[in-house]
């Protein structure tokens, strides 16, 4: 996410609003993740290692960033006691 500097610079409805698409994008992300990582371990299982295999690792630094992105809006809201 942008501008994750300027989140106590949002209103609470636009807060609110930024915690719910960091959410579901944390969601979907995750799910995701999940099951290219599933699906990586059984293609290395059945075939042996590939670039497949690499998939996960490549995809982690993208996974700490939301993490961290969801982190600091929900910590923004629990701050503001919207939570």
């Amino acid at each position: 996410m942008k501008n994750t500097d300027k989140l106590s610079d949002l209103s609470n409805e636009e807060l609110m609003k930024k915690l719910k698409v960091a959410k579901t994008i944390y969601v979907v992300f995750f799910a995701v993740f999940i099951i290219m990582l599933a699906t990586c371990l059984y293609l290395t299982y059945s075939q042996g290692f590939s670039v497949f295999t690499m998939l996960p690792i490549c995809f982690i630094p993208i996974m700490i960033a939301n993490i961290m992105s969801y982190g600091k809006v929900r910590e923004e809201a629990r701050s503001r006691k919207l939570m």
